[in-house]
């Protein structure tokens, strides 16, 4: 689809909601859900053919303080153009540096690396995660921390296939990249290619962990909250044994109330956690 056939959706609310916001876009049917810290809130779009669904959408967004949760400020709908999404990606995506040797940046950009830079080139396309928002920051810094080369590597949720570069970069043997947006994986796709790690990397559309096959040395996991409870069984079944699984996209308030104790009930470790603002990555481990 062309960017002439996608609404831009944008919510302002304060963070603890976030994580509820981009489920219930996400379940409307939307892509690329993005958790921005400035232009603040959540984005996301929809195509133009599901314009319908919109108050439906809103009004399920104006229910969250009922569930405890802050209420939503402003709920935004305009249409995208060619021009205003490529001024968007250009103003708000720009060449950064994570952990000692990463360094993401748009395929547009003039920055030259150093020789001891992993490079990594995106065209995000209307797919998450560009390294910008703390939870893909994070699931960076901890991949630079605990990949070892010859990795067997799955990213569950991929979305511009940031993190399945990056391991593939850092030396894994073999990364299975996975996402239900159809979308989202032609963008990966694109990236993949771009990096030159496609004879490592292969993206796919799939339902999670029900697309992975055989078992894995490092399962990374960037998703909301409700996703990583849910799967939480389904973790230890495909990771070998001494297997790590680097998981973020929730929030304080949810990695303590549900998502902490679903992996370890599974019967996952933790081994460490990391904390940006509200949001928290945590490594577990297949004992």
């Amino acid at each position: 689809m062309k960017p002439s056939e996608w609404l831009s959706i944008r919510v302002v609310a304060p963070p603890p909601a976030w994580d509820a916001i981009a489920a219930v876009l996400m379940d409307s049917g939307c892509a690329g859900v993005e958790l921005r810290d400035q232009p603040y809130g959540v984005v996301a779009y929809l195509p133009q053919s599901e314009q319908e669904r919109l108050p439906a959408i809103e009004a399920q967004l104006r229910r969250l303080p009922e569930y405890n949760l802050p209420p939503i400020h402003k709920f935004e709908v305009q249409p995208v153009t060619e021009q205003n999404w490529h001024t968007a990606w250009r103003r708000y995506f720009r060449s950064r540096r994570f952990g000692r040797r990463i360094r993401v940046q748009p395929s547009w950009s003039r920055y030259k690396p150093s020789p001891d830079e992993v490079l990594i080139q995106l065209d995000p396309g209307l797919a998450f995660g560009t390294g910008g928002h703390a939870t893909t920051a994070l699931c960076l810094e901890l991949l630079e921390k605990y990949l070892q080369p010859g990795m067997r590597v799955a990213d569950v949720g991929t979305g511009t296939g940031i993190l399945a570069i990056a391991a593939a970069k850092l030396g894994a043997r073999e990364v299975l990249a996975v996402d239900n947006d159809e979308l989202a994986v032609k963008v990966a796709q694109g990236n993949i290619e771009r990096n030159g790690v496609a004879e490592r990397v292969r993206a796919q559309v799939g339902d999670g962990f029900n697309a992975l096959e055989g078992v894995f040395d490092l399962i990374v996991c960037n998703i909301i909250s409700g996703f990583l409870v849910a799967s939480a069984p389904q973790a230890p079944l495909r990771l070998k044994t001494g297997g790590v699984y680097l998981i973020s996209g929730t929030s304080g308030r949810n990695w303590r109330g549900s998502v902490r104790r679903a992996i370890e009930s599974a019967g996952l470790q933790l081994e460490e956690t990391r904390k940006r603002r509200t949001w928290v990555a945590a490594v577990f481990r297949k004992s």
